[in-house]
């Protein structure tokens, strides 16, 4: 068993993807960090800038907040893996599957799923979708 939490619809106050597309643009304006590992696929630490993301963090206690964005069809992620801390990722547009070796969930937007350290998943986005990865 891996203690995988999820709660459906969570909150359904999203951020909408022009907010997180704005985000986006400042950060890059700001010079801040931006990932890419594949085409269509970027990661940035700056989720927590989101008036809705800080109202989430605020309710769960938590303190960091980063978006996860594909905006392709077939765009990857960082494929099977474990986090070294507790992860709570809140669905915020489109659908994602979340891969463990013995479950596997399909999240909408508003969903939160939340994974404790060292548990191995793989998350396969179904389609243009972000979410936001928040911790302690």
């Amino acid at each position: 068993m891996n203690n995988v939490v999820v709660k459906r619809k969570f909150n359904l106050n999203c951020p909408s993807w022009q907010n997180i597309l704005n985000n986006l643009n400042d950060s890059v304006n700001n010079d801040k960090d931006i990932k890419h590992n594949c085409f269509g696929f970027f990661f940035s630490d700056e989720a927590h800038k989101i008036l809705e993301v800080q109202k989430v963090l605020e309710e769960l206690k938590l303190k960091y907040a980063h978006l996860y964005i594909n905006i392709t069809e077939n765009g990857g992620t960082y494929g099977r893996h474990n986090d070294i801390i507790d992860v709570y990722y809140w669905q915020v547009q489109g659908k994602t599957i979340w891969q463990f070796d013995e479950n596997r969930y399909e999240l909408d937007a508003g969903d939160l799923i939340v994974v404790p350290k060292g548990v191995y998943h793989n998350v396969i986005p179904l389609g243009p979708r972000v979410g936001v990865s928040m911790s302690t």
